[in-house]
């Protein structure tokens, strides 16, 4: 009879070790892959939260301010495009916040018609009686009704006697200053040869234009980003240094008045 020799079968130990090393590696490197891409993913998205932030905030107050001093009947006279009355606690409506400090710019202006219900409304959506004025302020504050996300605001108050219509609108979040610059043109002169900030304007009536620039996040302190020092000077406010993990955007803007010049 022939011997029979019986062969041992299946993976040595050493094989073992080796295919579970190679599964760990290639399971890493697709983790590493997942975590890359959701980082990529969350640091695209707080960039375009960002941007959006700033352009939508230029964008809405493009189109208000360009209604500044704007009457709807013809010789009904002249009026000062922005409002240099008293808001709340008695402070000035339009004011230099001073250095990096936000500033506060107020409008007056006679509103139209709101083409979707056919009202005279201020930027809040408040009633405004036919033939009345509304002086419109847009500032920067925490919002908190929304976990205190710095935000820009705007609040409709009557020129006559300096009382608000009602609560102050938020409008964008993530706006954390507000700067604004104000054309001067020469007396009897229509070409703006020099911006100022409010404190700088001697006389309002020579004011033609302003510069409004916005320091944007995408609203709430991100993890995505290295922790490190960043510096801004937004419209030569000064420099502004943050020590945080939220990068930041600088947008700015100049807009020409349509009704000032008188």
């Amino acid at each position: 009879m022939p011997n029979i020799i019986h062969h041992q079968k299946g993976f040595s130990i050493v094989e073992m070790m080796l295919a579970f090393l190679m599964g760990l590696i290639v399971a890493g490197s697709a983790l590493q892959l997942m975590v890359n891409n959701s980082r990529s993913a969350s640091v695209n998205e707080f960039i375009a939260t960002a941007q959006e932030n700033g352009r939508h905030s230029l964008y809405i107050m493009s189109t208000e301010f360009r209604r500044a001093g704007f009457r709807s009947e013809i010789g009904a006279g002249s009026i000062q495009p922005f409002y240099l009355g008293r808001c709340e606690g008695g402070a000035t409506c339009t004011i230099e916040g001073g250095g990096t400090n936000s500033d506060r710019v107020a409008i007056q202006y006679e509103p139209v018609p709101n083409r979707d219900n056919g009202q005279l409304q201020d930027c809040t959506g408040a009633t405004v009686v036919p033939g009345a004025l509304t002086a419109d302020v847009y500032f920067v504050a925490p919002d908190h009704a929304n976990d205190h996300i710095s935000t820009l605001f705007c609040r409709g108050y009557d020129p006559l006697t300096g009382t608000p219509r009602g609560n102050a609108q938020a409008l964008v979040q993530g706006v954390e200053r507000l700067q604004a610059l104000y054309g001067i043109a020469p007396a009897g002169e229509s070409s703006i040869n020099q911006y100022v900030t409010a404190s700088g304007v001697a006389d309002w009536r020579q004011v033609l234009g302003i510069r409004v620039g916005v320091l944007v996040s995408a609203g709430k302190e991100s993890r995505i980003f290295d922790r490190r020092s960043r510096t801004y000077n937004l419209l030569d406010s000064g420099s502004l240094t943050m020590d945080d993990q939220t990068p930041r955007y600088m947008y700015s803007t100049a807009i020409r008045l349509n009704n000032a010049g008188f």
